[in-house]
């Protein structure tokens, strides 16, 4: 049964999460909390590029995992392994990106790529909610990956404003 007691949170079906404000819809996480290294982080710090290499680095771990998920994804959507690995594609480009020193172009790059693997995974996460509403058995096939997804597509979006931070501000 879904938690009736969260507020601002992103209920799935069965599944509640702790997507804060509009982050699902707008991708607006200016005021969001993320887990880096396992410590709760605020999306709106000034980061360090060692600490975006750290989140890229946990966001590659956990979409690997997604992306080995095949019979789930299969039920949100015939597109959706197909989607999951462009956004898995996207990250990847951006994480080897970032490697190196990091111009004005790349940095734009990097942004690019993350804005677009959280509109994929995003849309993922919004094919999850509406499969889980259909059917109670493809709902619990949905719930593990749905659970999973929430928190990526906030650290993907994360990743791309801490981007935008660290090299286009200024």
């Amino acid at each position: 049964m879904a938690k009736k007691n969260q507020s601002g949170g992103v209920s799935i079906g069965d599944v509640s999460g702790g997507i804060h404000g509009s982050i699902i819809a707008g991708r607006d996480v200016t005021n969001a909390t993320i887990t880096l290294g396992g410590q709760p982080t605020p999306a709106n710090k000034e980061p360090t590029v060692d600490e975006l290499k750290q989140l890229l680095a946990e966001i590659q771990s956990e979409l690997a995992e997604i992306t080995t998920q095949q019979e789930a994804l299969q039920a949100i959507s015939s597109a959706a392994p197909f989607t999951a690995q462009g956004a898995e594609a996207s990250v990847n480009q951006a994480a080897t990106e970032v490697e190196g020193e990091v111009d004005e172009e790349q940095a734009e790059s990097v942004q690019k790529s993350l804005a677009e693997a959280t509109s994929l995974l995003g849309g993922i996460l919004d094919g999850a909610k509406t499969v889980a509403q259909k059917s109670v058995e493809v709902a619990e096939a949905v719930k593990p990956i749905a659970e999973k997804l929430e928190p990526l597509v906030e650290k993907v979006a994360v990743a791309a404003l801490w981007a935008a931070k660290l090299w286009l501000q200024g």
